[in-house]
């Protein structure tokens, strides 16, 4: 039995739980990484590597042109109606479009970095901008590849090499490096993460298929290759304007504020997210089950699905935000003593990232189901907002401004996506008879049946 039957043979609960393990792991050593950089940079050093990362971070959605999500989608349903040999003809397609993707990519830093830019408080440098190209790249294939293997079931090649060995490369080799400059941490993070998605792509080139064939891929008919043609475009839209709603804050910060306030926000904002780190873990397993019940037509068992993922994310997020209520100063404080100070601004991001959380795999159901370009207006709308709402707060009200800001801007995409998922598809988040039998519900996920076959025949 080759991983991947075995990976879509685990129960949701038991895979969830080794996907949060995982991620909460990597999130772990990202406040690590972060920490360890904040202590060999000076504030504005390292106000000016939360700006690149931040800019890497938004900008790698360009690079992939949708193919990250694009795989999880098209990938199961493929694999289930024909075989491995044709789903994998989406693993090479989707890697073409990528590679061109970030060549296109690195060109356009290439060239910006030629020229001499000066946006509000921030001015960047040539190599610095360099170097966040390269990180941008690195980062489109690891999201790609990260996906790729996820489709598969190959969770341990998904998440160990970016979650947890990319961010431990980085914390040794910056502890034995001493002072670094916002740079060189740009520059070593990106080097990093290019070595470790390097060993992602072989594996994926290497999967044996059911019967140990070497890595094959057979073109499928023409009308399933229209149907990615047609959702690709709607799917890249949202992951552009997805990514630019979670990190254009950052950016948004430092021009209007500098980089000291910028590097500030940056540590709240980025321990803020942590309590979405169970949503996270979930949806590494959930998508490819969204989009296998869905598409099949198993919509009491999405339901059920939905209502399982919704109940336990929200859970533990209202224990995250606890934690935060009691520690999250001291938290802050141990990146630099000053950023005791954006406390307020932490708890303002985390009941932003409490309502992300509790409105469970609202974006992914959409995605999965076809219903991309309804998604991307909400993205759209709630990315402007975002920048509008932010710049504003910042303006009026400093760090904690923007913050608000931020985190109605998270609540706005939320609650619309939420509304779309019970109008479009009919699925509520969570189901009230499933909810008033929450035990019940969660005991039929866990003894849902082991996986399906792989293929309808």
């Amino acid at each position: 039995m080759t991983d991947t039957k075995r990976a879509s043979r685990s129960p949701l609960i038991i895979a969830s739980a080794i996907g949060g393990l995982y991620k909460f792991a990597g999130v772990g050593l990202a406040f690590l990484v972060l920490l360890v950089l904040a202590k060999q940079m000076t504030p504005v050093e390292f106000g000016i590597y939360s700006i690149g990362f931040s800019i890497a971070s938004a900008a790698w959605s360009l690079a992939t042109v949708g193919q990250p999500v694009s795989v999880v989608r098209f990938w199961p349903t493929l694999e289930e109606k024909y075989d491995t040999a044709t789903a994998n003809f989406v693993l090479i397609r989707g890697l073409k479009i990528v590679s061109i993707g970030a060549a296109l990519m690195l060109a356009a830093f290439g060239v910006i970095s030629l020229l001499d830019l000066n946006l509000g408080a921030v001015s960047a440098s040539s190599s610095a901008l360099l170097w966040t190209g390269l990180f941008t790249v690195a980062l489109a294939y690891s999201q790609f590849l990260c996906f790729a293997l996820r489709a598969q079931g190959l969770l341990n090649w998904s998440l160990v090499p970016r979650d947890i060995l990319w961010r431990a490369g980085v914390i040794v080799i910056a502890l034995a490096a001493g002072d670094l400059t916002g740079v060189q941490g740009i520059a070593l993070t990106g080097l990093v993460l290019t070595t470790v998605t390097l060993a992602q792509l072989i594996k994926m080139l290497r999967i044996q298929g059911p019967n140990g064939e070497k890595f094959q891929t057979r073109r499928p008919p023409q009308e399933e290759i229209a149907k990615m043609q047609s959702a690709q475009w709607g799917l890249y839209g949202v992951n552009i304007a997805r990514q630019w709603l979670q990190q254009a804050a950052t950016i948004v910060v430092a021009i209007v504020l500098g980089p000291v306030a910028a590097g500030a926000f940056f540590a709240a904002q980025r321990l803020a997210n942590l309590l979405s780190l169970v949503l996270v873990g979930t949806n590494q397993v959930s998508g490819p089950m969204i989009a296998r019940d869905w598409h099949a037509g198993r919509k009491d068992d999405l339901q059920k699905l939905i209502t399982a993922v919704v109940v336990f994310t929200a859970a533990t997020s209202v224990l995250g935000l606890i934690f935060f209520g009691a520690f999250g100063g001291w938290m802050l404080s141990q990146f630099d003593p000053s950023y005791r100070n954006v406390y307020w601004a932490l708890i303002a991001m985390a009941c932003g990232q409490l309502v992300n959380s509790a409105c469970g795999p609202n974006g992914n159901l959409l995605n999965l189901a076809g219903e991309e370009r309804s998604l991307l207006k909400v993205s759209v709308v709630s990315g402007i907002a975002n920048i509008i709402f932010t710049a504003g707060g910042a303006y009026f009200g400093g760090v904690l401004g923007a913050a608000i800001g931020t985190a109605m801007a998270t609540v706005l995409w939320n609650l619309w996506a939420t509304l779309l998922c019970a109008r479009k598809l009919g699925i509520l988040l969570v189901h009230p008879s499933h909810l008033r039998n929450v035990r019940t519900t969660l005991k039929e996920v866990i003894a849902r049946k082991r996986g399906r076959k792989g293929k309808t025949k």
